[in-house]
């Protein structure tokens, strides 16, 4: 853990990505948050008081978790067949989430496509772990403690098929964070089964090799992030 956490610190300098989040926090001031994997908490401490919060875990440490979160001890798939997450929230859509759960690409994806039905228009999706650190750590099977898993591959797929997205990257440690605005509550994906295992199948190499492609990164400062979520202006900040 400790050689790969020395070589994201190396291969991302500045910030981590509990303060992108903290910059979007401060800066969108969302009435209302949504957070698939909890686990411990951290990034969910750092939503504002004001802001309504959902947290998603089938094992969070629920002590650590804030006063003003609601945490469901569930699957993501479980709770998406269950609730709806707008009723929780006061009628609320939601105004900004994190997928950080289970760290497969396909599960990744149901989770995005879930959160979207829920989605402000104007609201950023969060997805973390979208630039590996290398081949061990990204594997489908879990071998190591600092794990990314292939949730990578949900960009490329999104630039497939779902062009109309705005979809940026923030070189942040340890693995990346992916930003997704330009967000359609109305959509319905009729094309997921049958390009799933293609997108499944894809080796560290492809990574590699077409980056440059489907990746599009930001600096890892708050004046990039800033622009890319449309923080500024007379209409922004808290109140």
């Amino acid at each position: 853990m400790e050689a790969h956490d020395r070589a994201a610190a190396e291969a991302f300098p500045g910030p981590d990505f509990y303060e992108v989040l903290a910059w979007i926090h401060a800066g969108l001031c969302p009435e209302s948050y949504m957070e698939i994997g909890v686990h411990s908490c951290v990034s969910l401490r750092i939503a504002r008081s004001e802001t309504l919060c959902i947290g998603i875990d089938p094992e969070p440490r629920a002590e650590d978790c804030p006063v003003n979160a609601r945490i469901f001890r569930l699957t993501s798939n479980e709770f998406f067949k269950r609730y709806d997450p707008r009723p929780i929230l006061g009628g609320k859509a939601v105004d900004f989430a994190l997928i950080d759960g289970l760290h497969l690409f396909e599960q990744a994806l149901e989770d995005f496509l879930n959160l979207e039905r829920s989605m402000a228009l104007r609201g950023v999706v969060a997805l973390h772990d979208t630039i590996p650190l290398n081949r061990e750590t990204s594997a489908r099977l879990r071998t190591t403690e600092f794990y990314t898993g292939d949730v990578w591959k949900v960009v490329p797929w999104l630039r497939r098929y779902r062009p109309e997205l705005e979809i940026v990257t923030v070189t942040t440690a340890p693995t990346g964070l992916t930003l997704i605005r330009g967000l359609n509550p109305e959509h319905h994906q009729s094309t997921l089964d049958g390009s799933i295992s293609d997108f499944a199948g894809l080796e560290f190499d492809y990574f590699e090799r077409h980056r440059g492609e489907f990746l599009e990164t930001i600096p890892n400062c708050r004046e990039a992030v800033a622009a890319f979520c449309r923080i500024g202006g007379p209409t922004s900040g808290c109140r």
